[in-house]
């Protein structure tokens, strides 16, 4: 498990295709003002297609997501991981974000940190995905179902998305 940058073309895809099927998108843009988003994973595995959850800087601790907060006796927290808009990636369209090259020291630092708490954290990380996939899928609160990537239409979307770039 690591950290990766999912590839824009398809990140535009998967949004299209939620949008047309849904009506909208909650696939999460990946460009911010003065950095690109970046996913942890793969931190679920459904039907051979691979699921990464995006790394946010959003703060509040709600039911769907995981604070990353820094270790020490000041817990800071640095973002979390938003289960509810994780996504099925293929392979060929992620591309593992080597920390060590980033060159701005301080998000280098915080990249190391939000990584060590990732890693430590695995198999609660790896528990939160099963158990929101599943609220979702099987629409056990609609209001977090409603708030959420449709999984399910997403899987057809990555499937007709891999056929579609053969």
């Amino acid at each position: 498990m690591d950290f990766y940058r999912i590839d824009e073309k398809y990140i535009g895809f998967l949004q299209t295709y939620e949008k047309t099927h849904r009506g909208f998108s909650k696939v999460p843009n990946i460009h911010y003002s003065d950095r690109d988003k970046f996913s942890f994973g793969a931190v679920l595995k459904v039907n051979g297609m691979n699921y990464y959850v995006s790394v946010s800087s959003f703060d509040i601790q709600q039911e769907a997501n995981i604070l990353i907060c820094t270790p020490g006796d000041k817990k800071e927290i640095k973002g979390s991981l938003r289960f509810n808009y994780m996504i099925p990636v293929p392979e060929e369209c992620i591309k593992r974000l080597v920390i060590k090259d980033i060159e701005d020291e301080q998000y280098r630092m915080l990249l190391n940190k939000e990584y060590r708490f990732c890693k430590n954290n695995e198999s609660e990380i790896l528990e939160k995905a099963s158990v929101i996939y599943d609220m979702v899928v099987h629409n056990k609160k609609p209001k977090l179902t409603e708030n959420s990537c449709d999984f399910k239409l997403l899987e057809r979307a990555y499937k007709e998305y891999l056929m579609k770039n053969k």
